[in-house]
């Protein structure tokens, strides 16, 4: 079959349909796009000025609705419902969706209204469309808005509309606006692939379809890239495996009627809380590692507590000497715990690797939703590089994946090892190898 851009489909659709158009939004479920026409002085004809569509992330698209109904647990044809009751919009991240997630959560916790949250959403979709694909170029009223996203939930449109300062008559919904692109696609046999149109009938194209379902049924048709597994084989695995193992933590119990004197340090990361205890000594005494679930000041005071209780219950006195903290909430965790002195991150990691390997001259550091490359020379950081705008490939990517392919996060290493034969997924956007995840399921 010819192939025509959906972006140039969906032009082409708008230009025979309304002559007066001036722009055009096109949500779909993972992407997003936006047409900006003129009109030509001489014929008076509707030209394309210029074109825009998502690259790497698909933030603001459809996907990212779902993503957001997952988070506020509803159905997510209730979702434009949930949004037309809300009042108040917050601040949303619309470019990432784990971004959006660490956003939401907290809001959650607060008691903010799951209405206010869904109108948010909208409003962040709205924002990054705007924002990220016009960069400054004037969205000119009439402006048509289509695809699934817009079409099912006409609270955001209104809310692009409320953003853009549209009135009534500056907005256009096509009859069908979740079909324009497949009609734009019609529209282009008859003009730029006239040379191409031989008639056939839908018969032809079934038997076609049939014969191709035939050759991948008989294994010649192969439609997935494969790479290469991570071991050549069982020993190679088993040396990897013994070379990177870890012994277990084993802390000391305490001793009945002794006093001990620690340290405390606390990392508030992006998806989990940690903290370690250490002796005037630096020798490691206790740690704890635990989900934030939402509430890491709760998750780090119950352990805090635990920590304290069993100390108490051995006959020990704990006493804190001083405690510091790092991580995403540095500042939330010393006013609440009154921490004596908090650190960036990336000076904790430079401080602490400088201890266990002198001669380190380069950290990599996979969190939560940050990943950090840190170069050393002598223990001094001379270079630092921090993900922005997407957190693919860290923690909060594998345990998405890890649910989405119902495996436990912890065995998702075991399965990776195990692999003969590993798909090629893409490693930007979540969204997106999500889509090649479902491809290739169904190329078993």
């Amino acid at each position: 079959l010819p192939f025509i851009q959906e972006v140039a489909a969906n032009a082409a659709a708008l230009r025979k349909k309304y002559h007066f158009i001036g722009s055009a939004v096109e949500l779909g479920g993972q992407d997003a796009k936006m047409i900006f026409f003129q009109k030509d002085e001489k014929t008076g004809a509707l030209n394309v000025a210029d074109m825009r569509m998502n690259g790497s992330c698909a933030g603001g698209t459809g996907a990212f609705v779902d993503e957001i109904a997952s988070v506020l647990k509803v159905p997510v044809e209730k979702f434009n419902e949930l949004a037309s009751a809300g009042n108040c919009v917050y601040d949303i991240s619309g470019r990432c969706g784990v971004y959006a997630k660490t956003d939401i959560q907290p809001l959650l916790n607060q008691g903010v209204a799951k209405e206010d949250l869904a109108l948010s959403a909208f409003h962040a979709i709205a924002k990054q469309t705007i924002g990220g694909l016009a960069q400054g170029l004037e969205i000119k009223p009439p402006v048509a808005f289509e695809g699934g996203p817009l079409t099912f939930n006409p609270m955001l449109v209104k809310v692009f509309a409320e953003r853009l300062n549209l009135s009534e008559e500056d907005i256009v919904i096509p009859e069908h606006p979740e079909l324009m692109v497949a009609y734009g696609a019609a529209l282009s046999l008859n003009t730029m692939f006239a040379e191409n149109g031989k008639a056939r009938t839908a018969q032809d194209y079934l038997q076609k379809l049939s014969q191709r379902e035939a050759a991948a049924a008989a294994g010649k048709e192969n439609t997935g890239v494969q790479s290469r597994p991570l071991f050549a084989s069982q020993q190679e695995r088993e040396a990897f495996e013994k070379r990177h193992r870890r012994s277990p933590r084993q802390f000391a119990e305490p001793e009945p009627g002794t006093d001990v004197y620690a340290y405390l340090g606390i990392d508030s990361g992006s998806t989990t809380t940690k903290f370690v205890l250490i002796d005037e000594n630096e020798e490691i005494l206790d740690s704890f590692y635990a989900p934030n679930e939402g509430e890491p000041l709760m998750v780090a005071k119950r352990a805090l507590i635990r920590m304290r209780d069993r100390y108490k219950s051995a006959g020990a006195r704990l006493h804190i000497l001083a405690a510091g903290t790092t991580g995403y909430g540095e500042v939330l965790f010393a006013k609440a715990f009154q921490a004596e002195y908090h650190t960036v991150e990336t000076v904790a990691h430079a401080r602490a690797a400088e201890k266990y390997v002198k001669d380190a001259t380069f950290i990599l550091d996979i969190g939560g939703q940050d990943m950090k490359a840190i170069w050393l020379d002598n223990g001094i950081i001379t270079n630092i590089l921090v993900n922005e705008a997407c957190s693919s490939g860290c923690g909060s990517f594998l345990e998405n994946f890890a649910s989405s392919l119902h495996i436990p996060t912890e065995k998702i290493a075991d399965a990776a090892f195990s692999t003969k034969h590993p798909a090629v997924l893409g490693s930007r956007c979540t969204v997106f190898m999500n889509s090649s995840i479902i491809t290739e399921q169904r190329n078993g």
